[in-house]
Formats: structure tokens, sequence, C-alpha cells
């Protein structure tokens, strides 16, 4: 049994580390699996330290402290990194360093060596508080959290992770501390519960952000092949439109007299496959971002009024609980917003209701487009942002303005999340990094509660 906790527990911590592991979240609540699973083989090992040779006594004895300081240790800054109360890279440097002294002080002051023998009350006194306080603040994240999406996944992530660890330190920490030895033997079912749960959460919703880099590998490669594959065939479509435009040219200045109107038509569809060509190669074509430093109250207020008078038949509602000054590319943010509205003024009926909503998480920077349209349902919520998909039957409607609002956001390292019910409506999410943030305050009730417009 216990050789299945350890696999469980290796499982789960390969499949997060591998697939996301540029997001600091994932790699730490994966370490807490990967040193659990260290505990799991030093019990497996254990049972073969007799006679044994001293390679296998020293596997076992680094088994051991992996399993219990690094475990805790690990719970500790996942806690500190979920919750994302450290904004400073160089203050969350500081605090992984300063929590490391406990596993430094315990391996060498109360680890016995050979056969690895630990001190449970001296354990104790920093693994509970550092449990504690790192369930408390993921529990507490998941609470705060004020975006939808990113709420959803902190709760998955709390009912994974909170019983598991809880039940793991009362059973091989505090338990132990008063004398009590072998309850720890429950902990595979607890771990094969757990790991049930995060099957089922990483498929259907997404764990930690992995089923969202699923979907962001399989739509860059989607990108990719289109673009290529876009690129070619507008190359060769121009070529052949530019033959028929020089021979229309030649043929027009020759006189037809009845014919004449026919090449005129020659002529203007040419045209039109050209510009066709170029529309859709533009959406496509990898950008180059010219950055500079601009409020996004500006950037917002400038694209409203560019959709004028078209919007002023909307109830448009704009929420600021923020002021930023960002450092990006002003020119393609408002693209993207205008996309958005567009879309979301397409997908309403009569009653129009508009809400624009820019607000701060963590100093994650957040622009939401709301509306009250007919909503997409989950299925084809997967799909919205891919290439040429869409769900408008209008003529000349290509699919890609999602699709380079996508590559905006990606080309700035932000995302683009979208929230939609049938029946009742679609929320896109912006999300800017903190690293692109300048400067951010929050603005008070007093000063500014929104601005209705229609």
């Amino acid at each position: 049994m216990m050789f299945i906790l350890t696999a469980l527990l290796w499982a789960m911590s390969l499949v997060l580390f591998l697939t996301y592991p540029e997001n600091e979240k994932t790699r730490w609540g994966s370490f807490i699996g990967f040193f659990g699973g260290f505990g799991g083989l030093s019990v497996i090992l254990s049972y073969y330290l007799d006679g044994s040779s001293s390679q296998l006594q020293l596997i076992h004895y680094i088994s051991s402290s992996l399993g219990h300081y690094g475990t805790a240790y690990a719970i500790m800054i996942f806690g500190l990194v979920f919750s994302e109360i450290i904004s400073s890279k160089k203050r969350s440097i500081i605090w992984k360093l300063i929590l490391f002294i406990p596993v430094i002080i315990m391996q060498i002051y109360f680890t016995e060596y050979p056969i690895w023998q630990t001190h449970h009350v001296v354990l104790s006194l920093w693994v509970v508080p550092y449990v504690f306080i790192s369930l408390g603040l993921m529990v507490y994240a998941a609470y705060a959290e004020k975006n939808i999406t990113s709420k959803r996944q902190k709760i998955y992530a709390c009912l994974v992770v909170v019983p598991t660890i809880l039940f793991a330190v009362f059973t091989n920490i505090i338990l132990e501390a008063f004398g009590i030895f072998g309850v720890w033997m429950l902990n595979p079912w607890i771990i094969a519960i757990a790991f049930v749960l995060f099957v089922y959460f990483i498929i259907k919703y997404g764990f930690l952000g992995v089923q969202i880099k699923f979907e962001k590998q399989r739509r860059d490669l989607t990108m990719k092949a289109v673009t290529s594959g876009t690129a070619l065939l507008n190359h060769s479509i121009k070529n052949e439109v530019a033959k028929i435009d020089l021979l229309a040219y030649d043929l027009k200045e020759t006189k037809f007299g009845e014919k004449q109107e026919s090449v005129d038509m020659i002529l203007k569809s040419a045209n039109h496959l050209f510009e066709l060509s170029s529309r859709i190669q533009s959406k496509l074509d990898i950008m180059e971002l010219k950055e500079t430093e601009f409020s996004v109250i500006d950037l917002v207020n400038s694209s409203v009024e560019l959709l004028q008078p078209q919007i002023s038949a909307v109830n448009l509602r704009k929420i600021f609980e923020v002021d930023a000054i960002i450092y990006a590319d002003p020119i393609h943010l408002q693209e993207t917003l205008l996309n958005l509205m567009k879309n979301a003024m397409e997908a309403m009926g009569d009653d129009q209701q508009m809400k624009i909503r820019v607000y701060q998480v963590r100093r994650n920077l957040h622009i939401d487009v709301a509306d009250n349209g007919k909503g997409v349902d989950k299925e084809m919520q997967s799909k919205i942002l891919d290439p040429f998909f869409s769900t408008k039957k209008k003529v000349g409607n290509f699919g890609l303005g999602l699709t380079y609002c996508y590559n905006v956001m990606t080309k700035h390292n932000g995302s683009i999340k979208v929230n939609s019910q049938l029946g009742e409506g679609t929320t896109i999410t912006l999300t800017i990094p903190r690293n692109r943030v300048i400067d951010l305050k929050s603005i008070s009730k007093k000063e500014i509660a929104g601005e209705c417009y229609g």
C-alpha cells in the first residue's frame, strides 16, 4: 500500500511540474508531492534495513529527511506563493531562506545517522505552525479572490490539498509527538482519495493552471499551423491575383465597348481578394510591440470614444477600482478592447447592458468586458479563441478577432479568459502581469464609482 502512496504522489508531482514548470505555484505544489513521496519511499526501505548495506542506509536516511523536513518546508512556501502575499521577488527569496533555517537545524542537531531518527516533539514545534499557516493562507486566498475563474481554481486546490495535509500532519507529526504511532498507516487511503479528486479537477476544470496550460499548448500549436498555412495560401493567392490584375489592366487599355464593364468587375474582384488576403494575414502575423507608458483608464475611455455613436445605444457602465500606469503597446491593447466591445454589442439583444471593470488582484491588473448577451456554452468556450472559429454567421467574419486578442495578451505575457453562461452573458478578462504595472493606486468610491453611457 505504501508503494501505491509513493507512486500516486510522484505521479501528481510529475503531471504538475512537467506540464507547467514556469508557474511558481505549480512548481511548489509539485515539490510537496515529490518530497512526500520520499517519505513513502523511506517507509518501504525501512523493511529492508536489518543487515543492509551502507548505500541502502544512506538512501533511507536521505529519503526520510526529504520526507519529513522537505515536505514541511515545501508546504510553507507553497502557501506563501499560492496566496501571493509577498509581491517583491527579493523579499520572497529572503523569506524562503529564513524559513529554511529550521530544516538546517533539524538536520544538523536533531537527526541521527546512519539509522535515521528524529526528535518528534522538536519537529512538531516548527512543522505544525508551518502547515497551519500555509493552509490558512490558502483558504484565505481562495476566499479573498475576486476573479471568478481564479477563485474556482483556488477552491479546487484547497479541496485537494488542505484535508490531505491536515490528516498527514496529525498522523505523522502531532500524534507521534504524543507517543501515538502507527496511525499514519491510513495515509495511503487519504492520498488515494486526493489523487481521484486531483484527476477529476485537472481534467474537468484545471488544477493550479495545468488544464489552462494544456489548452494553451493546443492553441499555440494550432496558431503555428494556421499561421504558416495561411501565409502560404495568401502568398499563392496574391501571386495569382497579381497576374489577373495585370492582365485585366492590359485588357482595359484596349477598346472593348460593351465588355468594358466586365473588365472593371474583374479589377474590382481582384482588389477585393487583395484586401481580404491582407486582412487575414494581418490578424495572424507575428506582431512587434511598440511599448510605452500609459494610463489604463485613458485606454478604456479612448476605446469607448472610438465606438461612438454605435455604443451610445448601449447601457455601458465603466468601473475603475484602480488607476494604473502600465508599460505596454497601447495600439494593440486598444484594438483588443475594441474587438471585445464590438463582440459584446453583436451578442446582445434589445436590452444592451455592458460593463467594463478595471481592478487589481495582488498587483496583477485585470480588465473585464462583460455583456448580457446570449452567452456561449462550455463546449465552445475552449475553442472560442482558436483561429477561424466563430459563432457568428455573418459574411466576412473570419473568426480571427479573438485570436488576435489572444496573440496580443500572449505577447504581453498576460492572459485572456472567457467565462460565459448560456442566457446570462459573457465576461472576458484581460490580465496584465505585475511586471508591466509601473504605478498603481486604488480609487476610493468618493473619487469615482463608475460612468454610465446610453
